[in-house]
């Protein structure tokens, strides 16, 4: 438990309430407001619009907390003592995971509610439940590596900029990935969240996108062990 407490002290977007509101709960409605505003009366589906911005609302805040926590281990001078010693998973990544997990998870709750009963999509949350799973190691996977990456560089966040930036054009939110240029829809192709957008919209629990977003979490796993062998190469040269 004293590992939570501690990795709850470093993220600082949770100082105070006001934060917290203008964060996790203002700042998502205005962007799901402002994406439904701009298929409005196109003909789009917005449904895909609307599971879609929850879905990266919930990723980009996982991945915003985790890294950030990390990030402020390397400002005070502990990322690199804590890479030394090797902690268990469960001692030092599973808390920030787990922290990051129940936030998203209290803001997609909330956001959900209103979204999905607003608009008369409550079929939805079943799904979209069970989507939070494969979110959450999604997220933990792009985090991980997104602080890997910022590790002691000029600007941490590069990485975790980019791709947080990125994620809804990737994820084919407001247009659908197979409409995108060649190069982009292989960029995007290696995401899973345009399939799991999918999975959550389509009629079934077991589908072919079901079976798609899961073997990219595979290659995610595989992305995240080179990441990991390459940054402890990293260090020990260093």
């Amino acid at each position: 438990m004293e590992n939570y407490k501690v990795t709850f002290s470093t993220i600082g977007d949770f100082e105070n309430l006001r934060t917290i509101i203008v964060n996790y709960l203002i700042l998502p409605v205005v962007s799901l407001v402002m994406f439904l505003l701009i298929i409005y009366d196109t003909g789009q589906d917005f449904r895909r619009v609307l599971i879609g911005s929850l879905a990266t609302t919930a990723i980009i805040t996982m991945v915003g907390i985790i890294t950030g926590s990390y990030c402020y281990d390397q400002n005070v001078g502990t990322s690199e003592e804590i890479i030394s010693i090797k902690p268990k998973f469960s001692q030092y990544w599973l808390p920030k995971i787990m922290i990051a997990s129940v936030a998203a998870a209290l803001e997609l709750l909330v956001l959900a509610l209103i979204a999905l009963t607003s608009m008369g999509m409550l079929a939805y949350a079943g799904k979209l439940t069970s989507a939070f799973l494969i979110m959450i190691v999604f997220a933990s996977l792009l985090a991980y590596i997104c602080a890997l990456a910022g590790d002691q560089k000029e600007n941490p966040y590069w990485l975790t900029n980019i791709a947080t930036a990125s994620l809804v054009l990737v994820a084919g939110v407001i247009i659908p990935v197979s409409q995108y240029p060649t190069w982009l829809r292989v960029v995007a192709e290696v995401f899973p969240v345009s399939d799991l957008l999918d999975w959550i919209l389509a009629g079934s629990y077991f589908n072919q996108a079901l079976a798609v977003t899961l073997f990219k979490l595979g290659f995610w796993f595989i992305l995240v062990g080179g990441m990991r062998l390459y940054h402890n190469w990293y260090v020990r040269n260093r």
